[in-house]
């Protein structure tokens, strides 16, 4: 009879502690106490690229690289991910059964891997044919997000070769303004975008010696970094 009382107040100072805690520390709870991060490892078994493929579908490196990770609104540190930017997927690895597995798109937020790439995923860009999961790097940040959108094709060989293709690695800059996605073909229609003054930035990236051609991404970081000042004069 003892025990039983005492198992009901242990039961009602549990539920309290839990009504007191706040959302963050249950948040931490939640990551604390699942075993193996079921959100992280729960996309399925990952297919490797046939072997008759040259190259590598992966972003910088086909080893796994650690990182952050924010699924469903929580953040999960230290995790090993490789990023298949030809099917714009997101791999981990299964610490049990020792293979690659998918992380589900639907539920990721975005990632960083330790070198500071950041990237964040983008719901829609429409006629964009390389769009697919919507997964782009963070660039720059502001009223005027500067994003870049890696993608891998398979180019078939021409030659006699032990590959039928080959992976080729291309990338795309987009201007992110309120719910308008730019992609940038060139500087004059990028500074019309943004509303910035030509002759100004002509001046400007002169003496700083940026070119469009040489540099794009130093060249439109500048472009964004000059709308997002001015937009918060």
């Amino acid at each position: 009879m003892k025990s039983y009382f005492f198992l009901i107040i242990l039961s009602l100072c549990i539920v309290s502690n839990l009504q007191a805690q706040s959302s963050k520390d249950l948040a931490e709870a939640y990551k604390s106490n699942i075993p193996l991060h079921q959100e992280i490892v729960s996309g399925g078994y990952y297919v490797d690229p046939p072997q008759s493929i040259e190259g590598d579908p992966y972003f910088k490196t086909k080893n796994f690289k650690y990182g952050t990770i924010s699924i469903n609104g929580l953040s999960y540190e230290n995790i090993p991910l490789l990023y298949n930017i030809y099917t714009d997927q997101i791999v981990t690895f299964h610490p049990l059964h020792k293979q690659k597995t998918l992380i589900k798109t639907e539920k990721i937020d975005g990632f960083v891997f330790l070198d500071k790439s950041r990237f964040v995923r983008i719901n829609e860009n429409p006629e964009y044919i390389h769009h697919k999961n919507g997964f782009y790097e963070l660039e720059k940040e502001g009223n005027a997000n500067l994003l870049v959108k890696y993608f891998k094709t398979a180019k078939p060989n021409m030659q006699i070769s032990k590959y039928s293709s080959t992976f080729t690695e291309k990338s795309d800059f987009f201007i992110q303004k309120s719910n308008s996605m730019h992609l940038v073909k060139s500087r004059g229609k990028s500074i019309w975008f943004l509303g910035l003054d030509k002759k100004e930035i002509k001046r400007s990236t002169k003496e700083r010696g940026l070119n469009f051609k040489n540099d794009r991404r130093a060249y439109l970081s500048f472009l964004v970094e000059s709308y997002n000042q001015s937009e918060n004069e």
